[in-house]
């Protein structure tokens, strides 16, 4: 069948103010995918890849009208084009960050206000994505949890591509002007054709390697924009009449599509070679149009409803998400199946308002080209900064209060006020209780700064497993000094800002010796290719060759293997041998250590967190009558064995065990508030807070062995 109808002809024919009825059902899956996803997202296990189909749209959409625009006047008006592209897409974006800021305000615990402020901000700014991609590799930021801007990040990389793309094209034309050459779409194509081949190559190369930070960033995304790009470059050449083909491609790009949406898995490598899958399914629907024949694809996607959330589908991604985050604050509790319609329900409301009273008048405003562009920018600096303003506004008073309260917090430490954090477990033990007027009603550290509560413990850290360790000496430069070394990853580094003050006063020179994910165990057993056996032969070295140390410090979160490579997580390798093993490989390393004459102490690791008490201690917002009801078990604090004890037990004299359990559990109850103090930050990190007053009591406990063994 070769017969032509009315939607016989390849898409670049079509009038540019006909609506496309296959883009609109495209944006309409691609939406629902997205939505689906993160409401059931056991049900649609791809459904991200909803964005990647709308990445090509755009770039599909983009690029074809620019090319009309070459052909019609030769240039491009960059000004006209930008201010276009923020009538259609600023005004509704705005709206829903101020939204959302004010939501945050008046829903989200203030723990997290700190970190959902500035990613609004980023996002107002379109350049969320490169925030997220910086706090994925970041072991402080890599256990956020999803802020109600979070969806943004594509919003910036698209906004991103709208800056760039219209300035590759003008590239292209100003080559074609030097080479005097007639046909400007040539040059124009080598230019987008190469950007495009780049991208895709490092976005392979980028999502084998640093899959965390691939899946935000431009480079990584600008290809997708390419396919579309080069689809609308190329159509003319690519179309044919034939509508039984066409058909059959259309349908070969939504099965595409659709396998994506229910066959990849958050385990799926992506956005590599493998979105090309939802790439290439988009740009074959594209290019397939809606040939008029009955069994094509687009005759079943022309019903009213496909329609009309492909009209609403870009309010409907805005508002879907926050709407997510912020009901469950609201709720206080997960979210329910019914809830999760309501939810759905209330999007697609909330989305069809803000098409028709924001979108669409901001999009048809002005009619006076030069008046109506300057406007749009006009417009768009004042949007932005009200969004700006209102979240930095926030921050301030979030940063006037947090410093308020670490100033009366460092007074009361310095002033070692009694039953404050771990005294109060130390009196408990010994008189049944600990009770100080002073901190009536005092929770320390204040919630809004609970996250960043950290001291200076990551200031000499590795976040790699580099062989040049990164050595810090605290302390007292006298010479008779005692030496320490300081040996582990993350918790070892949170005993820093409780060490650091009492060094002088113990005249002990301590060195740090921290990092990610590599521990100190014996080499002998480690793969050639292994990324710690550099590292940790470099530390073997320096403990057995080096200047003696007098003590070294050994603690490491529980359940790491003694030898486990870096991931995309921060130390969340499962242990791969049991602990007995894991610690005869810690004591193994030891031996010639122990030989030497140096003392070892092997800390056992603080408890762990569920995160019920964690949102627990959020949704008291400060309250300390609230927080002091979050309580674990010994079982949920302490989940598996503590490697540590098994190699003390195996090593020879002048390893000792230092066990911190009571200070942080009172038979079987780990409380998550201590002494007015919140122990813990994290999952399993504890405050700077914390370790200041705890770290009298290792100390004390330390001080007894070194005397008695004469140091």
């Amino acid at each position: 069948m070769t017969t032509t109808g009315r939607h016989a002809l390849p898409p670049t024919v079509v009038s540019r103010r006909a609506v496309r009825g296959d883009i609109q059902a495209l944006r309409a899956v691609a939406v629902l995918m997205v939505v689906i996803y993160h409401l059931w997202p056991a049900h649609i296990t791809g459904g991200y890849a909803g964005v990647d189909v709308f990445f090509v749209i755009s770039g599909y959409l983009i690029t074809a009208h620019l090319l009309r625009e070459v052909d019609r006047d030769g240039r491009v008006r960059l000004a006209a084009f930008w201010a276009r592209r923020i009538r259609r897409l600023l005004p509704a974006a705005l709206l829903v960050l101020l939204v959302s800021a004010i939501g945050v305000l008046a829903f989200v615990p203030g723990v997290h206000w700190q970190q959902f402020f500035r990613e609004i901000m980023a996002a107002a700014s379109y350049v969320l994505n490169w925030t997220l991609a910086a706090n994925a590799v970041d072991y402080l930021a890599a256990e956020n949890i999803a802020s109600p801007a979070q969806h943004y990040w594509s919003l910036s990389v698209e906004e991103q591509f709208y800056v760039v793309w219209p300035q590759l094209v003008l590239l292209g034309i100003g080559i074609a002007s030097r080479l005097r050459s007639q046909n400007v779409r040539r040059p124009i194509a080598v230019v987008l054709v190469g950007v495009t081949v780049l991208s895709f190559a490092f976005s392979v190369y980028s999502t084998l390697t640093d899959p965390a930070a691939a899946y935000f960033i431009t480079p990584t995304r600008a290809w997708e924009f390419g396919v579309g790009g080069l689809l609308a470059l190329f159509a003319a050449r690519l179309q044919t009449s034939n509508l039984v083909v066409r058909t059959v491609v259309g349908w070969l790009g939504w099965a595409a599509i659709v396998t994506t949406a229910f066959a990849y898995t958050a385990q799926t490598p992506f956005p590599g070679y493998t979105a090309l899958l939802p790439a290439l399914g988009t740009a074959a629907v594209i290019w397939a149009g809606e040939p008029d024949v009955r069994w094509a694809p687009t005759r079943a996607l022309r019903i009213r409803p496909v329609r009309y959330l492909g009209d609403i589908s870009y309010s409907l991604y805005l508002w879907h998400w926050p709407i997510i985050v912020i009901g469950g604050f609201a709720l206080a509790s997960p979210l329910t199946d019914l809830q999760k319609v309501l939810i759905l329900a209330s999007s697609i409301v909330l989305a069809g308002l803000t098409k028709k009273f924001i979108e669409d008048p901001f999009r048809k405003a002005g009619t006076a080209r030069k008046r109506a562009t300057l406007l749009a920018f006009v417009g768009a600096v004042a949007g932005m900064a009200i969004v700006l303003g209102t979240s930095g506004s926030a921050l301030i008073v979030v940063g006037v209060e947090t410093a308020r309260a670490n100033a009366q917090l460092d007074e009361l430490i310095k002033g070692q006020t009694a039953c404050l954090g771990a005294a109060a477990a130390v009196a408990s033990e010994t008189d049944g209780g600990c009770e100080n007027p002073a901190l009536d009603g005092k929770l320390v550290p204040d919630v809004t700064g609970l996250l960043d509560d950290i001291g200076e413990a990551y200031d000499c850290y590795d976040r790699e497993p580099i062989a040049d360790v990164t050595v810090c000496t605290y302390g007292s430069t006298k010479p008779d000094a005692l030496r320490v070394a300081l040996v582990g990853d993350s918790h070892a580094a949170m005993l820093i800002p409780g060490l650091r003050p009492q060094l002088d006063r113990l005249n002990w020179s301590l060195d740090t010796y921290v990092a990610r994910g590599c521990t100190w165990t014996d080499v002998t057993e480690i793969a050639a290719d292994d990324p710690c056996r550099d590292r940790q032969l470099a530390l073997a070295n320096e403990f057995e060759t080096g200047e003696k140390y007098d003590a070294i410090i050994v603690t490491n979160k529980r359940g790491i293997a003694p030898f486990a490579p870096v991931t995309s997580e921060p130390e969340t390798t499962a242990l791969t041998v049991p602990a007995e093993v894991a610690g005869q490989r810690f004591a193994d390393a030891w031996v010639p250590v122990l030989d030497r004459g140096t003392q070892i102490f092997a800390l056992v690791d603080n408890p762990s967190v569920e995160k019920d008490e964690l949102a627990c201690v959020a949704a008291s917002n400060g309250t300390l009558e609230l927080a002091e009801q979050c309580v674990m078990t010994q079982d949920e604090a302490f989940p598996s064995a503590d490697p540590l004890r098994f190699a003390v037990d195996h090593s020879a004299d002048g390893a000792t065990l230092i066990d911190l359990t009571d200070l942080y559990c009172s038979e079987n109850a780990c409380p998550m508030v201590i002494g007015h103090v919140i122990t813990y930050r994290d999952e399993h990190h504890i405050t700077a807070t914390f370790s200041k007053t705890m770290a009298p009591y290792l100390l004390n406990r330390m001080q007894k062995e070194l005397t008695s063994n004469g140091s």
